[in-house]
């Protein structure tokens, strides 16, 4: 390429004459299709060619029917499987309630987590069904007496719960006969009977256990309901009473409050002076067995 205004050889690319200074302008190739799209003249044979391609690009779409169609069986397809899945849930929820229902260990598990929270209704259908799942087995296991025990004495069930308990014992000494649980058996025995104020039959309980070992340690549980020097009824004039227990110390009220370890400890003769008076004494040992609460009624003539 050279200069226009020297004739001058210039370098590819530059936009000045090294010698004269002037600009150069750079005129591009020429190419008669510019002409013919910027004028809007397409060939007949470029507009054919166009045609066919707009033709086969048709073509090849779908048509909307067909579209429609396919959109139809894929919903339905995704019912479907939306349907099998959720029968399969249904299925592994009733499997796996079937499995939990004969399941010793799930309902023991669960009567026991139930009776520690003190929940003691619900937690007695577990604990029922968990005993006789195993009732039979040769290797009984006693958690379940132990623990429908502690759910009936939580619910009131006082004699229910001192059965479970005389149960187990029994179960644990025809099988295993392990001289510590026995051990365990009977002293969470007699924490139930002293919470459910049924330590009348302490004394039975003892002389029931048919080892010496045990029956010397269970005798520091002893305790008596305390007996008076002089029946109830109404008399002439005051009068004193004199209170008697074998084992542990005598505590007791003239208002009808039941006593407590709180409460006046008996120490010498009452003095009955009153027109009427409700006493109410209780023996309580080194224990803290309570024992029956004696309850007598005095009256005095006006």
């Amino acid at each position: 390429m050279r200069c226009p205004n020297c004739n001058t050889e210039l370098e590819p690319g530059s936009l000045f004459c090294r010698i004269c200074g002037r600009e150069v302008q750079i005129v591009p190739d020429y190419d008669p299709l510019d002409d013919l799209v910027v004028g809007g003249h397409v060939p007949k044979t470029m507009e054919g060619n166009t045609e066919k391609s707009q033709s086969r690009e048709k073509k090849a779409e779908p048509p909307p029917k067909e579209s429609k169609r396919q959109f139809r069986g894929a919903h339905k397809g995704f019912l479907m499987l939306c349907g099998i899945l959720f029968c399969f849930l249904v299925f592994m929820a009733s499997y796996f309630s079937i499995i939990r229902e004969n399941s010793y260990s799930y309902q023991l598990k669960k009567g026991i987590s139930l009776t520690e929270k003190e929940a003691y209704e619900e937690a007695l259908p577990y604990l029922k069904h968990a005993r006789e799942l195993q009732e039979h087995n040769a290797d009984s296991d006693i958690r379940p007496l132990r623990y429908l025990a502690r759910a009936y004495a939580g619910i009131g069930a006082d004699e229910l719960a001192i059965d479970c308990m005389k149960n187990a014992i029994h179960l644990e000494d025809t099988i295993r006969g392990d001289g510590i649980v026995l051990e365990e058996l009977y002293l969470e025995m007699m924490e139930i009977l002293n919470e459910t104020g049924q330590t009348g039959q302490i004394e039975s309980v003892i002389k029931n256990c048919p080892h010496e070992g045990l029956r010397q340690e269970l005798s520091l549980y002893r305790v008596q309901k305390p007996t008076c020097s002089l029946p109830e009824g109404t008399y002439e004039r005051a009068m004193s009473l004199e209170l008697f227990a074998e084992y542990g110390d005598i505590y007791y009220t003239l208002d009808g409050t039941d006593p407590t370890a709180e409460s006046t400890r008996y120490e010498k003769a009452i003095r009955i002076a009153s027109e009427e008076t409700l006493l109410t004494a209780v023996a309580i040992n080194e224990k803290g067995m309570i024992s029956e609460k004696l309850v007598l009624v005095y009256k005095l003539k006006p």
